[in-house]
C-alpha cells in the first residue's frame, strides 16, 4: 500500500523543528566561544598583572636595599648593631600604585613591604654543625678527635620547641634530616629506614634546609605544629649566632637551660623603642655569668640575614613575594632567595 506524503502542516512542523535545533546549536556555540574569550581574557590580565607585580616586588628589594645599606653606613655589616628602632624595622603603610607617566591618575593597586630579621630566630641549619670529641673536651689539634654533633643548637632547639607547646623529639628528627650520613642519631633520630615506609615513600633530605617549611618533611610533623614553631625559626645557608637586639621572648628564653621568663613580649616591646635590648652584657647577667653563657649557642648583636615580605594587590591579583636579602661587607644586599605566596 502506497504511503501518502506528509502534508503541508506536517512539513512545517519538521522545518521548524529542525530551525530550533540549529538556533539552540548556534546559541550554544556562541555561549562556547564568548566563555572562551572572556577566559582567555581573564587570563591574559592575571599573567600580566602578576608579571607587574613581580618587578614591583623587585623595586621594593631595592627600596629595601637602601635602608639596610644605611644601617650599615656606621661600620662593616659585621660590626653594625642592628636593632628593632631602626628604620629598617619600622611598619609601613600601603603604598599607592598609579599608572606610568600618570602621578594624579587613578591608583592601580597597592604595595606593602616589611623586613624581619632572620639572625633574631633559631637557624634550623645550625643543627648540623660539628665540634671535635676527645674523650674529654673539644680539641682540634688532638690527632684522635672524631666530628660529633654541636650539643648547644641541638638542646637550644629543644628548649625552643617545648616552650612552643611541642615535643623535644622534633630536635632529633630534624637533625636527621640535615646531616649528611644516613645513622639515625640518639635520641628520636630518624633516616631512611622511617621515611621509605611512609605512604607514599620518599627519602631524607640530608641536605641544609632551604626553607623552614621543610620541617613538616617529618613524620607527623603537622601544620598545625608548624605554626606553632613558625614565629621563631629559619632556615640560612650558613651557621648564624642569635642576635640579642631582635630575637622574640621564646628564642632568648631558648638560650640557655634555667630560663623563666626573663624577657616576657611585653617588657621586649617597651625596652626595643630605643635600641639594643637585651645587649649581650646583659644577657650574659641573666644568665648566670660568662661560666653559663659559655654552655649557650652564640650571640651577637648584628645581622647579615633578613627576610622582606612584599604584597602586592593588582585589581583583583594579589601577589606575594617573600626575599631573603644577605648584607655584605660596606652595605651591599644580595638577595639570595625569591619564594612567591609561600614561605
Amino acid at each position: 500500500m502506497r504511503t501518502p506524503p506528509p502534508s503541508r502542516r506536517q512539513q512545517r512542523g519538521v522545518a521548524l523543528i529542525i530551525a530550533l535545533v540549529l538556533v539552540a546549536l548556534a546559541t550554544i556555540l556562541a555561549t562556547k566561544l564568548s566563555f572562551d574569550g572572556w577566559l582567555e581574557q581573564r587570563r591574559t590580565t592575571a599573567v600580566i598583572a602578576a608579571e607587574q607585580a613581580v618587578h614591583f616586588g623587585y623595586g621594593a628589594e631595592a627600596l629595601a636595599a637602601d635602608v639596610l645599606g644605611q644601617t650599615a653606613q656606621s661600620g662593616t655589616s659585621t660590626t653594625a648593631q642592628v636593632t628593632l628602632a631602626q628604620p629598617w624595622a619600622q611598619a609601613t603603610q600601603p603604598l599607592p600604585l598609579t599608572p606610568e607617566n600618570d602621578a594624579e591618575g587613578e591608583p592601580i593597586g597597592t604595595l606593602q613591604a616589611g623586613l624581619e630579621d632572620m639572625m633574631g630566630r633559631f637557624n634550623l641549619n645550625n643543627l648540623a654543625v660539628v665540634t671535635t670529641d676527645n674523650g674529654g673536651g673539644a680539641n682540634p689539634a688532638n690527632a684522635n678527635a672524631q666530628p660529633i654533633p654541636d650539643p648547644k643548637p641541638f638542646e637550644q632547639f629543644q628548649r625552643l620547641l617545648v616552650l612552643a607547646g611541642l615535643d623535644a623529639k622534633w630536635a632529633g628528627m630534624a637533625r636527621d634530616w640535615i646531616d649528611a650520613n644516613d645513622v639515625p642519631g640518639t635520641p628520636d633520630g630518624a633516616e631512611d629506614q622511617v621515611y621509605t615506609s611512609q605512604t607514599p615513600p620518599y627519602r631524607t633530605g640530608n641536605w641544609p634546609m632551604t626553607s623552614p617549611t621543610e620541617l613538616m618533611n617529618l613524620p607527623g610533623f603537622t601544620a598545625d605544629m608548624y605554626r606553632k614553631i613558625a614565629p621563631y625559626v629559619t632556615a640560612l645557608p650558613v651557621p648564624t649566632p642569635i642576635n640579642t637586639c631582635t630575637a622574640p621572648a621564646l628564642v632568648l628564653e631558648s638560650l640557655w637551660e634555667g630560663g623563666n621568663g626573663e624577657y616576657t613580649p611585653e617588657l621586649l616591646a617597651s625596652s626595643r623603642k630605643t635600641g639594643c635590648f637585651p645587649d649581650n652584657k646583659t644577657l650574659v647577667n641573666t644568665m648566670g655569668g660568662a661560666a653559663v653563657a659559655a654552655k649557650a649557642p652564640p650571640i651577637k648583636e648584628t645581622s647579615t640575614y633578613f627576610r622582606l615580605t612584599t604584597r602586592v594587590t593588582l585589581g583583583t591579583t594579589e601577589f606575594t613575594l617573600y626575599s631573603l636579602l644577605n648584607v655584605g661587607n660596606g652595605g651591599k644586599v644580595t638577595p639570595l632567595l625569591r619564594t612567591f605566596g609561600t614561605l
